[in-house]
């Protein structure tokens, strides 16, 4: 490699490293506690109407961001770095594979500028670095070759296990519909199918075969590494992008705060409830979209498929969206999981703080309403209707008889989406991808090593992640509604935010008991909605 080349590097390479650590020291916690006091109606247009050079046509995006969530500022500087990356690209064709340790090749990537920059933040907000963001943790099960049994129960992916239709022991992933996207060509295709059998005397699940474009592998064929490899880089190209991206941030985060500001008044007990963990929707999306899904930026840059196949990937998997995957125990039902007998950690983690959320939500709504009240308010049935008319597969709530119970839930699966979903999907990976040999992005048909440009764009992308945004543990008493009839109620409404933030105090205290893991969702590490 000649001296002039690594020297562009080096300068390439110096400048998006220095943009990405600007990024993660000017954004500051939001203050989530104050409702905008006049809203004008969000329209949602096609994302392609709003963003010509994106060919995605079946999401919507709000026409114009809501006065109180304009960032001028920050929006043009994202559409000036949409437009430097056409011109100074972080990627330079190539760039040899990092190294084979992969503690060196983080090290290099995570920069000590990149550190620096992590307790530089964490003093000037005075968090501890560990809550701010702690250094990438190798999960046990990527030690070595991937253990997709334990990955298929706990971590980000084990949202994809399903028992197979009619079968009593036998699970799946099934990640084939990646095949119909095209992808690039010195790359494996991205996609998969594994056939898991729980072993019932050790309560464990094993990987049976992997049907992917290798043919179907078995334990024991010459290609069941490369096929392993071939597994997660499906399961990871899907939660980056469907999950995380698609599904949270542009279909259900988008359209539950459209929603929100259509239907429900400032001064209305719902909005109040809703507010912290939708403020900011609109304005975030749109920068997200300048820095991850233009052409040439994150998305088409780390991943396997060409910009097209991305695109239409994120087109046709927003019809794919369902609320109930909100819902840990119906999501598992649905899957055929809970009388499965299996060890599943992740669910009981997620079902234990949905459950908080749904208690929270249906202690407040009974402070305001009765069930009959419930049922006959315009502004909450208008509400649940538009939800129901944009998000794909609806709310899962029957329109009659509306009660609280069942109103909360749609607030539960809506608060977990922003937090626990966002955290799960978007950035516990970072504790995941940035181990690139044995959890790759992608997987190289000639068995290179992720190049160096691609990791580093994966790094910094991770990294900018994981800012500390509006964490879920902070104090809400500000929401409380002081009305002139009802003077006693502003003081019970912030007892309820007083005790939700008890009992997510509570549960932190009792997993800290434990040594820390990486796939675990501490409620100390949730963020009240999905905004950067």
């Amino acid at each position: 490699m000649s001296l002039i080349t690594s020297l562009q590097w080096m300068i390439r390479n110096g400048l998006w490293n220095g943009i990405t650590r600007i990024k993660f020291r000017k954004t500051r916690p939001q203050d989530v506690t104050m409702v905008a006091p006049r809203r004008s109606p969000v329209t949602l247009i096609p994302l392609t109407d709003a963003f010509p050079a994106i060919p995605v046509s079946g999401l919507r995006i709000a026409e114009q961001v809501p006065h109180d969530e304009r960032q001028s500022g920050a929006e043009g500087m994202m559409r000036f770095l949409a437009q430097l990356c056409a011109w100074i690209s972080p990627m330079q064709a190539g760039r040899p594979g990092i190294a084979v340790n992969p503690q060196q090749a983080l090290d290099k990537a995570y920069s000590r500028g990149h550190r620096q920059t992590v307790l530089q933040q964490a003093s000037a907000l005075r968090l501890d670095p560990q809550r701010m963001l702690r250094p990438p943790a190798l999960p046990i099960e990527l030690q070595g070759l991937p253990d997709l049994g334990t990955l298929a129960l706990r971590g980000p992916y084990a949202g994809y296990l399903r028992r197979v239709q009619g079968s009593s022991n036998d699970f799946e992933w099934d990640l084939q519909e990646l095949s119909s996207y095209s992808h690039q060509p010195d790359l494996y295709a991205p996609w998969a199918h594994v056939l898991f059998r729980a072993d019932s005397r050790r309560a464990a699940l094993h990987p049976l075969r992997i049907r992917c474009e290798l043919g179907s592998i078995r334990p024991g064929d010459a290609n069941w590494p490369l096929a392993t490899r071939i597994a997660l880089c499906a399961a990871t190209t899907h939660t980056a992008l469907v999950r995380h991206w698609t599904w949270t941030h542009m279909v259900g985060g988008e359209y539950f705060s459209a929603a929100t500001r259509n239907h429900l008044a400032p001064d209305h007990a719902l909005c109040r409830l809703l507010w912290p963990h939708m403020v900011g929707t609109h304005a975030s999306n749109r920068l997200a979209i300048l820095g991850q899904l233009m052409p040439e930026g994150d998305f088409e840059a780390i991943y396997s498929l060409t910009y097209s196949g991305l695109c239409q990937l994120i087109d046709k998997t927003s019809e794919h969206f369902t609320l109930r995957s909100c819902d840990p125990e119906e999501d598992a039902r649905h899957r055929g999981l809970l009388d499965s007998g299996l060890p599943m950690p992740t669910f009981s983690n997620c079902r234990r703080i949905f459950r908080l959320f749904q208690a929270h939500a249906e202690r407040y709504l009974r402070l305001y309403f009765t069930d009959e009240e419930i049922a006959l308010d315009q502004s909450i049935r208008s509400w649940l209707a538009e939800l129901d008319r944009w998000l794909p597969n609806g709310t899962g709530v029957a329109s009659t008889p509306l009660t609280c119970a069942a109103l909360a839930r749609v607030v539960a699966r809506l608060i977990y989406l922003a937090s626990v979903q966002h955290e799960q999907f978007g950035t516990q990976l970072w504790n995941y991808q940035l181990w690139a040999e044995t959890h790759p992005v992608r997987v190289y048909r000639n068995a290179r090593r992720l190049p160096e440009d691609v990791y580093q764009r994966l790094v910094n992308s991770n990294y900018v992640l994981n800012v500390v945004r509006a964490p879920l543990l902070q104090d809400y008493a500000r929401l409380a509604l002081a009305e002139p009839g009802r003077p006693d109620r502003q003081p019970r409404a912030e007892a309820v935010f007083a005790r939700f933030r008890q009992d997510l105090t509570r549960l932190q205290r009792k997993m800290e008991r434990k040594p820390w893991a990486p796939w675990a969702l501490y409620p100390a590490d949730l963020e009240a909605n999905i905004n950067a």
